[in-house]
């Protein structure tokens, strides 16, 4: 029996057209590998500027994709990032399983953020790897941005999560 991934993309959206993406994605165990947050202030390692530089990469790989807001925590990273007017010209997966409803974009998204946690994991020293396992959970999450005001709020989360995990961070320490 084939084990087959449900999709958790959104059936009736349409994600060919330009759009706002809020995504995140995670290092396996929720492992601490990218630096730490002091002062309410995220302090990158050596690992933690790789996933910077690696995020900030994207585009150059991903001409239709742009870049906004976001932050590399200490064991996840957030983002936005947005399809242009050009997503329709994206790289095909070679996963394509010829149905009729299939759209080069509907992949642009997942071959961006597979290639990013792919550069990540390549480039980062072994002594945080796994064995026989990936570095990341598999998959990422995203939410579509509907609307300005989901931008500004998804924007003030991306901003806010070092400060928030500062927090979080203190509380913990106080009640050990």
């Amino acid at each position: 029996m084939m084990h087959t991934k449900k999709s958790l993309r959104l059936a009736e959206f349409d994600y060919s057209r330009p759009g706002y993406y809020f995504v995140t994605t995670t290092v396996r165990n929720f492992r601490r590998v990218f630096g730490s947050t002091v002062d309410e202030l995220m302090i990158h390692n050596e690992r933690g500027l790789i996933a910077v530089d690696c995020w900030e990469q994207i585009p150059y790989s991903y001409p239709s994709l742009v870049l906004h807001t976001y932050v590399v925590m200490p064991s996840h990273v957030h983002g936005i990032i947005e399809i242009t007017h050009n997503a329709t010209r994206a790289r095909t997966s070679s996963k394509h399983d010829g149905s009729d409803d299939y759209r080069p974009s509907d992949y642009l998204l997942s071959q961006a953020m597979g290639s990013f946690k792919a550069a990540v994991t390549h480039r980062i020293d072994e002594s945080v790897k796994f064995k026989g396992q990936s570095f990341w959970y598999p998959g990422f999450m995203d939410r579509i941005i509907r609307n300005a005001s989901e931008y500004n709020q998804k924007t003030q989360y991306i901003i806010d999560n070092p400060r928030r995990w500062h927090e979080r961070e203190e509380r913990r320490r106080k009640n050990c």
